[in-house]
């Protein structure tokens, strides 16, 4: 009996191999990290959290968006992750992602969260997002969340720039302009990037309609102006919390078919993220 039960210690819980108090479980495993997330809260709180082993950090880098399941017993959804050098990046609506850029008909709204592991000064930027920082643009104090929007795009979907905003023509001059060009899913797109946010007081729905109906429509005005060819384009939006996001979610879909047109929306949420707010 005794015997029995110490060989039951050994095979699950004590010291054999791959039990709790077993070498080999402890022992680190070179070029791994553990990704855990929550469904519903941040990356960094692991209390009811789901894991999974991927390489780290260089392949992360070199991945794409990895789907997780979590297995909790009730009803969830998957929710891709992309953890890399600089920041991660949490996405619910992956496929339907892919859906909204690859019809050329239909818009959409996606949301995801982005949470910086340092300061863009001392990130390790890809080769065409540099490029972005460097070149002359039309002007204004947005380069950082023009920046940074690329970055993303590229880390986790693939994206490829074509032309940065001065190298794209237009006829009429004078109108609204795309902020860059890139590839993304094989299909060519324009991509405008704008920040939702308020230095006092509560971003409200009116906030919200005037910043998206004047950038929609430069959108709609920058396609039809513009002598490049591309299939359609991105909205990019920054917004500084939880909250804004919604509330530029929520009136979004009370906008006209008209405004929306097939202008894909993204509303990035950014957390601990002030200069791509304020170029700091």
């Amino acid at each position: 009996m005794q015997q029995r039960k110490r060989h039951i210690e050994n095979t699950i819980g004590g010291r054999g191999p791959g039990g709790r108090g077993s070498r080999q479980h402890k022992r680190n495993i070179p070029g791994k990290v553990t990704i855990t997330s929550p469904l519903n809260s941040s990356l960094k709180n692991k209390k009811n959290a789901f894991s999974k082993t991927a390489t780290s950090p260089q392949s992360c880098l070199k991945s794409k968006l990895e789907t997780f399941t979590p297995k909790t017993g009730q009803k969830t959804k998957s929710v891709n992750i992309y953890i890399g050098e600089n920041f991660s990046v949490r996405l619910n609506e992956y496929f339907k992602l892919i859906k909204c850029i690859n019809d050329n008909k239909e818009g959409g709204l996606i949301q995801y969260e982005y949470d910086p592991f340092r300061r863009v000064r001392n990130m390790k930027l890809s080769e065409h997002a540099q490029k972005l920082q460097d070149v002359p643009n039309a002007g204004g104090s947005s380069v950082i969340s023009e920046v940074m929007s690329y970055e993303v795009l590229k880390r986790c979907f693939g994206a490829k720039l074509l032309k940065t905003e001065m190298e794209v023509s237009y006829f009429p001059e004078g109108g609204s302009i795309t902020d860059y060009v890139c590839e993304m899913f094989s299909t060519r797109l324009g991509v405008s990037v704008t920040r939702a946010m308020k230095y006092r007081g509560e971003y409200t729905d009116e906030d919200a309609e005037k910043l998206l109906v004047k950038k929609l429509t430069g959108v709609i005005q920058a396609t039809q102006n513009s002598l490049e060819n591309w299939s359609k384009q991105i909205l990019h939006v920054w917004a500084t919390s939880t909250n804004v996001a919604n509330t530029i979610i929520k009136t979004y879909h009370k906008l006209p078919e008209h405004i929306k047109c097939n202008t894909v929306v993204i509303v990035t949420i950014a957390h601990n993220s002030p200069e791509i707010f304020f170029n700091m």
